[in-house]
């Protein structure tokens, strides 16, 4: 989204872009939509494997390694949050793109912002995860 999708919509005819919008973001969003689920349930079986089938409070709150698991997950949950029920919306309007030009704006103005500010969460994710592997 951040390095091609948005670029290639702000220089974008109107018409081309109603066209993206309608149709290639809401594959996108399907796609994240997938990754984000498996990597839940990934992220949750290998901590429930790494603790023998369990949940340590103590080993998430009192161990290096498990506050910077706990981090990640919390900011990659939230994350995934923001996009089952924030970014929702935005695929709603997305579908109705080419009806008002100025809601066209409108959504590709947060879709400048908006997938910037994920992957600024996603990269604080993953150093914290390899920080919790690696200790980096």
């Amino acid at each position: 989204m951040v390095f091609v999708v948005v670029p290639a919509l702000t220089r974008a005819e109107p018409a081309v872009r109603a066209w993206m919008l309608r149709n290639v973001f809401p594959r996108i969003f399907r796609l994240a939509s997938v990754l984000i689920a498996m990597t839940w349930v990934g992220g949750a079986g290998l901590y429930l494997s790494m603790n023998r089938w369990r949940i340590d409070p103590g080993a998430l709150f009192g161990t290096r390694w498990g506050r910077s698991i706990l981090v990640g997950g919390t900011l990659g949950l939230l994350l995934g949050l923001f996009h089952f029920f924030v970014e929702d919306r935005l695929e709603n309007a997305a579908v109705r793109a080419g009806d008002d030009p100025a809601l066209d704006e409108g959504l590709v103005r947060r879709l400048r912002v908006i997938p910037r500010v994920g992957l600024g969460v996603l990269v604080v994710v993953i150093g914290s995860m390899m920080y919790a592997a690696r200790g980096l």
